[in-house]
């Protein structure tokens, strides 16, 4: 028999079996191997009574194979009862996933006459909500990587502006919790590696930061043993800006910024220093009690995650996170 009348033959026996479920009758011939079905057990009756008569009339016995995947490949036979000569009927328990099954036609001196091979999917309900979690997770992880994600305030370096958790000294109760705020991750930069999770992919730069953004970032300095921090402050010096503390006064470019947000003026002197063209000068708003960039020098820009736009717990200091330019001609009198 030539390759084409082997198709033909094929798709013939294919148009004579019915695939029976879920109150449907589909035939073979017309389901697609990428159709899903959703319930597990699937009934066929093949009706040969259309088959070409030279073919129809020899039929005396069918095979039904059934090969899947499950814990390593496997392939059963499906018992199929004859209820006529030319009616042949089967019941198929479906596994997860791909079903391939192959039907094979034999003569009564079992001499093969013809066979035709379909596939049917599966896919439990298990699978399917397996599936839906993981796409959820996924985009959760994209989500919280790529476009905002979550912080809380465990100390005081940003009051007023942010406040911190604060416990008694001997009890260790909490008296009051840190605030918990939103940061926008694509404001500054989209940064595919995830954090240096996937140093193979890149971190595309979008803007700089304006001067007086609060902005989210990891601890410049690598503490062995320790893994990474974030830190969160408020962007005094821009690259290439002459940065200085003195006489409880910040200068930018020898300017006195205006800086309405801070707890107490600075009890220190710091600089002169010129910001590098890869970083920013960062300081805490409670400027005696932070650990910033009069501490540790300079963040570089590849530390940086995202700027924070919003406090969203407790609920009664719900609201914007400002940024506040504070070089003089700026400020709003």
């Amino acid at each position: 028999m030539s390759e084409n009348m082997e198709i033909e033959q094929a798709r013939q026996i294919l148009d004579s079996v019915k695939a029976c479920f879920a109150d449907k009758k589909v035939n073979l011939s017309k389901l697609s191997g990428l159709d899903v079905l959703s319930v597990k057990k699937c009934d066929l009756e093949a009706d040969f009574s259309e088959l070409p008569s030279e073919l129809r009339n020899k039929i005396e016995h069918v095979t039904l194979t059934q090969s899947y995947t499950s814990l390593g490949k496997k392939k059963v036979s499906v018992d199929v009862e004859k209820q006529t000569a030319s009616f042949f009927s089967a019941s198929l328990k479906l596994q997860s996933g791909k079903n391939l099954f192959e039907l094979s036609l034999f003569d009564k001196d079992s001499e093969f006459l013809g066979t035709a091979a379909f596939e049917l999917t599966y896919k439990s309900f298990f699978r399917e909500w397996n599936e839906t979690i993981f796409i959820a997770l996924a985009l959760a992880l994209i989500i919280r990587a790529l476009i905002i994600q979550a912080f809380w305030i465990p100390t005081g370096s940003m009051e007023p502006t942010l406040l911190g958790q604060l416990t008694e000294r001997f009890s260790q109760k909490v008296t009051r919790p840190g605030d918990q705020i939103l940061v926008s991750r694509c404001a500054y930069v989209m940064d595919f590696s995830l954090d240096g999770r996937l140093p193979f992919l890149p971190r595309i730069p979008i803007k700089l930061p304006k001067r007086g953004d609060v902005v989210v970032f990891r601890f410049p300095i690598e503490m062995p043993g320790e893994p990474p921090k974030d830190y969160i402050k408020r962007v005094i010096g821009l690259p290439g800006d002459k940065v200085q503390v003195y006489n409880f006064e910040v200068y930018v470019n020898d300017q006195i910024l205006k800086e309405p947000y801070i707890k107490d003026p600075p009890f220190y002197d710091y600089g002169p220093v010129t910001v590098p063209e890869d970083s920013l000068f960062v300081l805490g708003d409670n400027r005696n009690n932070s650990s910033d960039g009069h501490d540790w020098g300079f963040l570089p820009l590849s530390h940086l995650k995202g700027q924070a736009v919003l406090i969203y717990n407790p609920f009664k200091r719900f609201g914007p996170i400002k940024s506040i330019d504070p070089m003089p001609d700026n400020i709003t009198k």
